[in-house]
């Protein structure tokens, strides 16, 4: 019987992207990058946050907010996020911080 792999847990496409991304930098990124990206990949912004999240919540990212402290994330904030359908611009101005592998 062939043993089945597991599914990724964020899309890997925009994971991919994020790192490259940061490795060219060679620094943390900001909501405008994000923003940058979305527009030039063709990207919904809801779905990199998503990404994000999800690769914050299972420690291979960090998001540090704008006071310089490392936040922790959770299902239960990514479900907050999403309670009302839709990711808005509005929605984004409380990731004002960095975003960077975790170390």
């Amino acid at each position: 019987m062939q043993e089945q792999l597991a599914e990724p847990l964020w899309d890997e496409g925009i994971s991919s992207l994020l790192y490259g991304e940061f490795e060219r930098k060679q620094e943390a990124l900001t909501m405008q990058d994000l923003r940058g990206y979305a527009n030039e990949h063709a990207v919904r912004i809801g779905d990199i946050l998503e990404t994000l999240f999800l690769m914050g919540i299972y420690g291979a990212w960090q998001y540090i907010d704008e006071s310089g402290a490392e936040q922790t994330l959770d299902e239960d904030a990514l479900n907050a996020l999403y309670a009302k359908g839709r990711i808005e611009d509005k929605d984004l101005e409380a990731f004002q911080g960095l975003w960077k592998p975790a170390e």
